[in-house]
């Protein structure tokens, strides 16, 4: 859809005209969704959705009208960059962002409610994100448990860090690393659909292969997620060690210093690093008269029966599909930060006297 011309900014000015500024961003968009939808196609483990002419053409012409509809608002902004600082100048550019979010992101129903610029129907979209999944292991107690103790260890970080601080963290994280975890943590979920429901009555060959297998994939996910969660929790505010600092480190220390975490430490519990190490090197001792199963690291033995190698291998899982919220968990809680910044505040005693 063409939208109506405007007037040509005033000569000499350079500035490009709100029909001009919004067509271009609009058309740079439009080139890069195939790039975007194969991204997000990749992330989710799916083909890159199909999208006719007809619906980009219905999408890019919303877009338009949405933000052709919310100019005066980026121009408020833009004026408000030389304003002298004021109470006035805060709550003007406040306003102004809840008014953008609210047009761009509300449902219809929502941007007509009074009520919409306190953005409580952003903070719940962003809840609904976090609920968990409807696969039968998301009712299991170890993973409703891993799911609390992540919660607990995410609003202490924010409540100790500043949200730069937080970012500065994730954004370490290189990216091909990030989309190698992320590419392994899905297909580990659809793996998680097909493992054994219940331990078997007997110890097994096969059996005892399955658990190494689902112990060793699920130990190498939550290696990652503790390298990264360690890397959070040991940060300082403006002080972030590089990401090439925690790659060195074994997961032994990332368990040592986990452990000095009391929020951390409860997610430390799911793995056993010297079951880890001897699985790695093969399979557990099997003693089939006893039912007890050795696992022999360099500085250690741990013997376990044969109901505990199920519920503890089981236990494992658990927790790298409940550590895979963390997004979800993150993005709500940044919501809920943002919409504290946003919310209008009364003037000062003083401002409110000589208005």
């Amino acid at each position: 859809m063409r939208l109506p011309p405007n007037p040509d900014p005033p000569p000499g000015s350079g500035a490009p005209s709100p029909d001009q500024a919004i067509g271009e961003l609009a058309a740079a968009l439009e080139a890069h969704l195939p790039a975007i939808a194969g991204q997000l196609g990749d992330l989710l483990g799916k083909s890159a959705p199909r999208i006719s002419a007809k619906e980009r053409r219905r999408f890019m012409a919303g877009l338009q009208r949405r933000l052709k509809s919310q100019w005066s608002r980026f121009e408020e902004l833009d004026a408000l960059k030389t304003a002298p600082e004021s109470f006035q100048k805060v709550e003007a550019a406040k306003a102004a962002l809840r008014g953008i979010f609210v047009e761009m992101l509300a449902p219809p129903r929502i941007r007509k409610s009074p009520d919409a610029d306190r953005l409580d129907w952003l903070i719940a979209l962003a809840a609904k994100a976090t609920n968990p999944p409807r696969a039968s292991w998301a009712r299991r107690q170890s993973y409703m448990d891993a799911r609390t103790y992540l919660w607990n260890l995410l609003m202490a970080v924010y409540g100790r860090l500043p949200l730069a601080t937080v970012c500065a963290v994730r954004e370490s994280w290189p990216v091909d690393e990030y989309k190698r975890y992320v590419h392994s943590l899905r297909l580990f979920t659809v793996a998680a659909a097909r493992f054994r429901v219940r331990a078997t009555k007997r110890s097994s060959d096969s059996a005892a292969v399955a658990l190494q297998n689902e112990y060793l994939r699920a130990a190498s996910l939550f290696e990652q997620q503790l390298r990264f969660l360690t890397s959070l929790v040991r940060a300082e505010p403006g002080s972030v060690k590089p990401w090439s600092y925690w790659q060195k480190q074994s997961l032994n220390n990332l368990v040592e210093m986990a452990s000095r975490d009391d929020d951390l430490a409860k997610l430390v519990r799911f793995i056993d690093r010297h079951v880890r190490n001897a699985l790695a090197h093969g399979p557990p001792i099997v003693e089939r008269s006893s039912g007890q199963c050795q696992y022999r690291d360099r500085d250690a033995c741990v013997t376990w029966n044969w109901e505990e190698y199920f519920g503890n291998t089981r236990a494992l899982t658990f927790s790298v599909l409940a550590c895979a919220g963390f997004e979800s968990f993150r993005q709500l809680i940044e919501i809920q930060i943002m919409a504290r910044i946003l919310a209008p505040l009364s003037p000062p005693a003083g401002e409110a006297s000589s208005s």
